[in-house]
């Protein structure tokens, strides 16, 4: 979700206005990449600052729960260069080895981040949990001045937090995202440190590397989660209904197209790939095929920017015999629940003997390993519906389909 960068309000506001050039134009590219710059300029000189505070204050405390904190701090400083870093990446113009551009640097460095994340956490755990296996407890004596201070390290990473998030919303960053939730995760192991502290004071001296323990647990967990949330767009993930619902509005908006099918959309940063097949009454000469395909695309690109490739099937929608065989098919579509559509019915004859070709929609929900049995199941109810005829057929997932 995206939001308007005038809704940025506060010190979070007074930056944006200060240091981003023309920051309501969060399409460009490089507005984009000032608002990266920001983010991650002020989080890494905060935490580099937080970083000496909070170790410095856990040897003088004695608290290893807390210089593991102040340590992640340092590891939210090191992610935080990484955003500035895959932000510049990104804006890179698009090169011969690249002709997509870059923008999936920004995801590159999400992931860079969460396997520094999951690693902290592994460092952290190992040594508070070597504590806890030996009895290695030492006892923290604290004014109520350094639980103040660790308090005030709180406030001042939540706020960090709430910059971060507020910049990936108005731009709609991943990689801004990521970072504002190693913001989060540093309060809260602050948190969990401050609880650790008092409970060592109270005679409790196992609290502070159980602690340790919890707070590692929930920095590892943290980056598997981001994680997550960046391999999947990397590998290609599907971008959902609604794309699909807007590209197949401003297509059909065309009388003269009756149908697309085969929507595939890669999407790169803010770039949007897509390749997609329309049916035209075959009757069309191929000129007006060919605009009618070109002002098609034209208006996906100019809604989703990238570019848009659009194949033409010449379909004789009017035909009698059209009509008789996509009456059997749409029966065929009914009677089979694993099916959901079927397109790009097209006749051939060869010796006297008349040939079909098409495609069905298969379910999501279908493993496509049982597909050769519906296959067979599938021709065999068409050879029955339409003896005399050479039937070819092929299923594929509906993935682009809306149900």
């Amino acid at each position: 979700m995206v939001d308007n960068p005038k809704s940025l309000t506060g010190l979070t506001g007074f930056l944006v206005r200060r240091y981003v050039a023309r920051f309501e134009e969060t399409q460009d590219e490089s507005v984009r990449a000032q608002y990266g710059y920001l983010g991650g300029w002020v989080s890494a000189v905060i935490n580099l600052g937080l970083t000496g505070f909070k170790v410095a204050l856990g040897l003088w405390i004695g608290s290893r729960a807390l210089v593991a904190d102040g340590l992640h701090s340092g590891s939210d400083m090191l992610t935080s260069i990484i955003v500035v870093i895959g932000f510049w990446a990104a804006a890179k113009p698009r090169d011969k080895e690249h002709p997509y551009g870059h923008a999936n640097a920004e995801l590159v460095a999400s992931l860079i981040m969460a396997v520094l994340l999951i690693l902290a956490g592994f460092e952290l755990a190992r040594d508070n949990l070597q504590t806890l296996w030996l009895g290695d407890f030492q006892v923290i004596e604290a004014h109520p001045l350094v639980l103040v201070a660790v308090a005030a390290t709180i406030l001042l990473k939540e706020w960090l937090y709430a910059f971060s998030k507020g910049l990936a919303k108005a731009i709609g960053s991943p990689a801004l995202e990521a970072d504002a939730w190693h913001h989060r995760s540093d309060s809260l192991t602050t948190i969990a440190v401050l609880a650790g502290i008092v409970g060592n004071q109270m005679g409790w001296p196992w609290a502070d590397p159980l602690i340790g323990v919890l707070v590692a647990i929930l920095v590892g967990w943290s980056g598997v989660e981001i994680a997550k949330d960046s391999i999947s767009p990397l590998l290609g993930e599907n971008v959902g209904p609604q794309v699909y619902r807007q590209i197949i509005d401003l297509v059909i908006s065309d009388e003269a197209i009756y149908n697309l099918h085969d929507i595939y959309v890669h999407k790169y940063g803010r770039e949007h790939y897509i390749a997609l097949h329309i049916e035209i009454l075959g009757s069309r000469t191929p000129i007006e095929m060919h605009d009618i395909a070109a002002a098609a695309g034209n208006r996906v690109e100019k809604r989703f920017g990238g570019a848009c490739t659009v194949h033409v099937d010449p379909v004789d929608f009017e035909g009698e015999r059209y009509q008789q065989v996509a009456l059997e098919l749409k029966r065929t579509v009914t009677s089979h629940s694993e099916i959901v559509g079927f397109h790009d019915l097209q006749f051939r004859s060869e010796e006297s003997r008349e040939r079909i070709f098409f495609e069905f929609c298969v379910s999501p929900e279908i493993d496509e390993l049982t597909y050769p049995e519906l296959h067979q199941k599938v021709a065999n109810d068409l050879s029955l519906r339409l003896p005399q005829t050479e039937i070819h057929f092929q299923l594929e997932p509906a993935y682009n389909i809306l149900h």
